[in-house]
């Protein structure tokens, strides 16, 4: 369409050059022909005449090429509406084909987004599963036991949950148990220590004293991994000038009544004895305490509703507190 509009015009400025040519030349031949009206036969005149015809069948075909008519341009008018109907046609099929396109396009951004949410959900799962899996692992990792402790200055019987890693030193387990108790600054840390403690029985059966267990983990000190102990800890304190006694698993703790012959029964007392010992040792151990002589001495044990005398008996405490149940074990009676 732009070569055949860029020709008419081309047709045109010609035609407007030739027009003005042919007006010239018009102007020209009249004065020249002024010159010869004297003469009509004259060569002149005839040459006159012959221009005359030239020039009014120039006229002719431009006044032809003015019509709506003139084949030429009609011709070209028909190209033109044949480009201008193809035109809208490809530009039909060009928007066709770019709708067409943007489908194709938001269909692919669509599965991409499917696929990372997929992805993503994926990943997120695997992160929570591995989160669980590590909190698991972790929770595996802490343990928990009840503690216990009497408070320095008031006497009150205190309780608490102490959690610690596995992994974690006597001493930093001590400072944790000192601050949960919040005993500063009634007594230093240096006076306290922990003790493996069954409430139930009212026993402190092993103390962990810093000497032997500070480079020890709590993990390797209780021996098993578990969540949750069937035992407890015991803060114990001591006074300034006291030197607590160590404390070794398969310990026990009974009640001794001194009974005297003349005077009557006395209060009973706590006191702890290793279950290894044997009954002759725990007359020594009686005798150093009470500063009485063991040879002079009798033992009865309480036993369901009877009375047991375990003098001369040759086991350990551990054969007969297995014969025994825990309230029988906690009374036994020295005869003086």
């Amino acid at each position: 369409l732009t070569v055949l509009t860029s020709q008419f015009n081309e047709i045109k400025e010609e035609n407007k050059k030739l027009s003005d040519k042919l007006s010239k030349m018009k102007v020209e031949l009249l004065e020249y022909l002024r010159s010869l009206t004297s003469n009509t036969d004259s060569a002149a005149n005839k040459v006159r005449r012959g221009m005359s015809f030239e020039i009014d069948d120039c006229k002719f075909h431009l006044e032809a090429m003015t019509r709506p008519d003139y084949q030429p341009l009609v011709d070209n008018k028909r190209i033109i509406e044949k480009l201008q109907e193809r035109i809208t046609l490809m530009n039909m099929e060009l928007i066709t084909e770019r709708e067409h396109n943007e489908k194709i396009i938001k269909d692919i951004k669509d599965e991409v987004e499917t696929q990372c949410g997929e992805n993503r959900n994926k990943e997120t799962s695997n992160e929570n599963i591995e989160y669980d899996s590590l909190n698991d692992e972790m929770e595996y990792q802490m343990y928990l036991f009840t503690l216990y402790c009497n408070h320095p200055v008031t006497g009150e019987f205190m309780e608490s949950i102490l959690e610690v890693h596995k992994d974690e030193l006597l001493p930093t387990v001590l400072d944790k148990a000192y601050e949960l108790m919040k005993l500063a600054p009634h007594i230093p840390i240096e006076r306290c220590r922990l003790v493996k403690y069954h409430y139930v029985d009212d026993l402190m059966e092993q103390s962990f004293d810093l000497d032997e267990f500070q480079h020890q983990t709590i993990g390797q000190i209780v021996g098993r991994a578990s969540r949750y102990y069937p035992f407890g800890l015991f803060l114990e304190t001591c006074e300034e000038s006291e030197i607590s006694d160590k404390y070794h698993d398969g310990a026990n703790n009974i009640m001794i009544s001194v009974v005297d012959v003349s005077t009557g029964k006395g209060p009973a007392k706590p006191m702890r004895v290793e279950e290894g010992w044997t009954v002759r040792e725990l007359k020594q151990h009686i005798g150093e305490v009470y500063s009485l002589n063991s040879s002079c001495m009798r033992l009865v044990m309480k036993n369901y509703n009877d009375v047991t005398d375990i003098s001369d008996v040759g086991c350990t405490l551990e054969e007969i507190f297995r014969k025994s149940t825990h309230e029988d074990r906690q009374v036994l009676t020295l005869i003086l």
